[in-house]
């Protein structure tokens, strides 16, 4: 992934969701049959439950979040995390880590993201490592959305292994903090899946808002 979190955070707060749905929506319309159905469906959501979201989220004090940032035609969006809700999650589910080599996983670690600083670094060592793995968010790439300065101070001790919990394209809709993260991400699935004329959808016949809400 591009190395563009500066650009990025200095544009994401005038992305404008409801253009980007209506955009979307537009597209899926003027393909087929098949995606005017999917668009009807995405148009109903947008009135019934988007339209009421405020954007850029409100990340609260006190709880770990993380933006991972898309680049969109209609702009920069901010996908909002929930790591101390994964953490949360992981304990529950029992979920077990993947040990990595730190040579193979420090692909995952976003340059921009490391403060190479030592004196600088305020270890934070409550939740694990997390790495997502979406080809709808992260390109199909590995994305380390926390535990960056571990895997990187691993790779640079050559330490022989680092537990890492992996999570790929659905295993990690839960993690999303707010409403509009969750439903973009959806949005982009169902987009793709109808420009490259696949007929899955993740939206069900409840019009997808129990998947939002």
């Amino acid at each position: 992934m591009k190395n563009n979190i500066e650009i990025y955070e200095k544009t994401y707060q005038n992305f404008k969701p409801f253009k980007h749905v209506m955009a979307r929506i537009n597209e899926m319309q003027e393909k087929s049959s098949y995606g005017s159905e999917i668009a009807s469906k995405w148009l109903e959501i947008l009135n019934r439950t988007l339209i009421n979201q405020t954007y850029p989220v409100i990340h609260p004090i006190g709880q770990e979040t993380f933006s991972l940032y898309a680049e969109f035609p209609t702009g920069v969006f901010e996908y909002a995390l929930d790591i101390d809700g994964a953490t949360s999650l992981i304990k529950e589910k029992c979920i077990k880590p993947e040990l990595f080599s730190p040579s193979n996983i420090i692909e995952s670690v976003d340059q921009g993201n490391i403060n190479k600083d030592p004196h600088c670094i305020k270890p934070n060592h409550k939740n694990p490592v997390m790495v997502l793995q979406s080809k709808y968010l992260t390109g199909d790439r590995p994305y380390c959305i926390n535990g960056n300065h571990r895997i990187y101070e691993a790779y640079q001790n050559n330490d022989k292994q680092i537990e890492v919990f992996v999570f790929k394209d659905l295993e990690f809709t839960q993690f999303f903090y707010d409403v509009l993260s969750k439903a973009i991400y959806f949005l982009e699935i169902d987009y793709k899946n109808v420009i490259v004329e696949q007929r899955s959808s993740t939206i069900v016949p409840d019009c997808g808002i129990s998947h939002i809400v």
